[in-house]
């Protein structure tokens, strides 16, 4: 292979790499920082449950890691409502939620838990083992609340640390900084090679 195909397969998978990088930087930003951020100002206290059900209306959804577009799925939603003390050691009420990364849904989306397999009965059946782990009436455990927003109290913190943010905004970083690296050396060496060829001939 000559040296000007090596410089272009070389140039070619360093724009894969950085595209690919800034893509996988975005999606974590949003699926795994976003939430771990929120999740480092939650406080740990104790939920009691006073009511759950499961509503006669279905949530739709998008299956997560399928390759093929167009997989649409759905689930029944669960809501299950719990007190807890808050801030200022004020009792409040709320919809509990498996964990933070189902945050933010408001009204008939809010619901406990949302599995989304792209077979529906496997939805149904977490979310009934969901209900049966978790949502019997009187049932306490502990929880956790976030201080800005006693609306949401979740079952468990995912990811809630520096360490688990740092390693998320990293490792895309450095290959985005390391393909710019080696794609500025690739350039700076082929016009090198061409100035030598132009002083040769």
């Amino acid at each position: 292979m000559s040296c000007s195909k090596c410089y272009c397969v070389t140039a070619t998978f360093l724009v894969v790499l950085r595209f690919g990088a800034f893509i996988l930087l975005v999606i974590f930003i949003v699926n795994d920082v976003r939430p771990a951020i929120r999740g480092l100002y939650m406080r740990r206290t104790t939920c009691t449950v006073l009511t759950s059900r499961i509503s006669s209306d279905v949530v739709s959804c998008e299956c997560p890691g399928e390759m093929r577009r167009g997989c649409g799925s759905s689930f029944p939603c669960l809501q299950i409502n719990v007190t807890f003390v808050g801030r200022y050691r004020q009792r409040h009420s709320g919809i509990l939620v498996d964990n933070q990364k189902n945050m933010g849904y408001r009204g008939d989306q809010l619901c406990s838990t949302r599995p989304c397999n792209k077979y529906r009965y496997h939805n149904v059946e977490r979310v009934e083992a969901f209900q049966r782990s978790t949502g019997q009436v009187g049932q306490t455990y502990s929880c956790f609340y976030d201080p800005s927003d006693q609306t949401e109290v979740f079952r468990e913190l995912l990811d809630a640390n520096l360490w688990a943010i740092f390693h998320y905004l990293f490792w895309p970083s450095f290959a985005m900084v390391f393909s710019c690296g080696c794609g500025c050396f690739l350039l700076g060496k082929v016009n090198f090679e061409e100035i030598q060829t132009d002083h040769v001939y």
